[in-house]
């Protein structure tokens, strides 16, 4: 703003994030990041064999093996989380992104509203491939974007 730019800002809220963590997808890109061997099968055991289950009105259901995702209230699993999403960057070619844990922002700036919202567009089409390669997706209801400049940039067509 204080160079007369307007800012651009998409807050992505992503589906049930923790939750849909793919295990194969999570195990492959750590093994990219060179953990490997008795480390990389640590992590093939911690993320196996979990199950869950339910309990309504005093009734258990039948515990399920859970396939997909990371657990929640663990030191680890912001950890897990934040290795499965650390190459979304990558697939942004104008955009800004700023992340932490499951919240994630694009952010651009021109004096163009238009060029704006055609680069936040391009870039989220962007994220659309990656999150569909990495079988997360967008909780489109809770995802907003703003501009945010003066009242006359604003205004300004």
């Amino acid at each position: 703003m204080d160079e007369g730019l307007i800012n651009g800002v998409v807050f992505l809220d992503l589906n049930k994030a923790f939750d849909t963590v793919d295990h194969g997808i999570l195990l492959k890109k750590i093994y990219l990041y060179g953990v490997r061997g008795r480390a990389h099968d640590w992590f093939r055991s911690y993320l196996s064999n979990r199950t869950q289950y339910c309990q309504v009105n005093g009734k258990l259901s039948e515990p399920r093996t859970i396939i997909t995702g990371i657990p929640q209230g663990s030191i680890l699993g912001p950890l897990l989380f934040l290795v499965y999403i650390n190459d979304l960057p990558n697939c942004l070619k104008s955009a800004d992104c700023d992340m932490f844990a499951d919240d994630t922002q694009l952010g651009t700036a021109n004096k163009d509203v238009k060029v704006i919202s055609e680069t936040l567009n391009d870039d989220l089409a962007n994220i659309s491939v990656w999150m569909a390669a990495n079988k997360l997706s967008l909780n489109k209801s809770k995802t907003e974007y703003m501009f945010i400049g003066s009242h006359q940039k604003l205004k300004r067509p």
